[in-house]
């Protein structure tokens, strides 16, 4: 079998789908599925050993006022797709997704030339390109976390004046998400949670959606015996996005002891001062610390030394901090929202407790910080939990059979 993957960004530090992209890729490609990507920048890490990388270029100029370009810059803008781009993004238009879309079908052409794929997996694009992909006969899969309807209405809570509200509309293409999720395949999503959500969002059938747990690397993440830090929670997220919580996630820390700490896996002041303002508002800001952008083996070294994880999220389509706490023996003190109920198992893996309620969120880490083998007990339950369910290998097998299906299919309509 032969898959294309297109991901219009593609290095692990700038989301979820850079992560998605990488692993999933490798483990499809040691099933013996021979892989292909068009991948937007920034662009990923070396994936040679196991799939062709094509990459197509995006000026990533949405927030660059056009005096700011430079030169270099400057003359790529009139290439038609590069023209169109700046076009809409001088319209406060969001158009990185549909611009990718048009540069991987015009890649796609040249590489059907002289190849021919059995699969399109699509990851969380669900731009206009999509559509004459499918004049070419090839079936479509796209993987969609959730859906851009929650990210939406976390800014429309923040926006303060119509200026703001009407930018918020222009920059999701939700409209243009809908036409095309409803006209391709399959979606792969990472929960049962996100099947609701979906139909929701897209009115998407429920019988075109598959659920695929996501997957973390297991081996990587894993617990080498290191010494637990007392009294230290973690927090692993943007501080930026609201749908983390973390107003509540500060207000909690208010209420613990002075003794507790809170390390924060995101930039701080001066780059980020969302997060450090609200500290200050709470009166915590001397027990916060930013570590900025940490390499893997750092961030693993913190899920092994500190007390516990904390995940204060509004809604999470999967809930990846969770997943790795557990699979580094770390009890987790999570809301239930979204998927998170389904990567954890409340008062197994550690404890469940409802957004936006700081103080069953104190009281769940106090349970915990006085109670060693409880966390340590619930650490062991995480680990078996996250790799019977969410190692890599587990998630390309899985998807595997989502492509097989989907294929199949496809050839009993021709």
């Amino acid at each position: 079998m032969r898959a294309l993957f297109l991901c219009y960004r593609g290095n692990p530090f700038c989301g979820g789908q850079g992560i998605y992209l990488y692993y999933l890729t490798r483990e499809l490609a040691k099933l013996g599925v021979e892989i292909d990507v068009i991948v937007g920048p920034p662009y990923p890490d070396p994936m040679d050993a196991w799939a062709r990388v094509f990459r197509v270029e995006n000026l990533n100029i949405w927030s660059i006022r056009t005096k700011h370009f430079g030169y270099e810059k400057l003359t790529r803008v009139f290439s038609p797709v590069n023209f169109l781009d700046y076009v809409l993004t001088r319209f406060h238009i969001f158009p990185e997704m549909e611009t990718f879309s048009i540069r991987a079908f015009n890649e796609l052409r040249r590489l059907l030339k002289t190849r021919s794929y059995d699969i399109i997996h699509d990851v969380q694009c669900l731009a206009w390109g999509l559509l004459p992909m499918k004049g070419f006969g090839i079936p479509i899969v796209s993987t969609v976390h959730h859906p851009l309807t929650r990210d939406r209405e976390a800014d429309f809570i923040r926006d303060n004046s119509f200026w703001e509200y009407a930018t918020t509309v222009l920059f999701y293409p939700l409209l243009m998400q809908k036409c095309v999720i409803n006209r391709i395949d399959r979606v792969i999503t990472s929960s049962k949670e996100g099947v609701e959500e979906l139909h929701k969002a897209f009115n998407l059938s429920m019988e075109k959606i598959s659920v695929v747990y996501n997957g973390l690397d297991v081996d990587v993440f894993s617990n080498g015996g290191e010494t637990r830090e007392e009294n230290s929670l973690l927090f692993v997220g943007n501080t930026e996005d609201y749908k983390k919580g973390i107003r509540y996630l500060l207000e909690m820390l208010a209420l613990l002891p002075d003794k507790v700490r809170l390390t924060i896996v995101d930039e701080g002041p001066p780059k980020r001062t969302s997060a450090y303002n609200l500290a200050k508002k709470f009166g915590v800001e001397k027990r916060v610390h930013f570590t900025g952008k940490v390499d893997l083996a750092t961030l693993v070294h913190l899920y092994c030394t500190k007390t516990m994880v904390v995940v204060s999220s509004l809604h999470e389509g999967f809930g990846l901090p969770a997943a790795e706490g557990m699979a580094c023996e770390t009890a987790v003190v999570s809301t239930d929202s979204g998927a998170l109920k389904e990567v954890m198992v409340d008062e197994k893996t550690g404890y469940l407790v409802p957004a936006k309620n700081p103080q069953a969120m104190a009281d769940a880490v106090m349970k915990l910080l006085n109670n060693k083998a409880l966390r340590e007990k619930m650490g062991k339950a995480g680990r078996k939990r996250a790799v019977e369910l969410f190692s890599w290998p587990a998630a390309a097998k899985n998807t595997l059979e989502v492509y097989k299906e989907v294929i199949e299919q496809s050839r009993s309509l021709r």
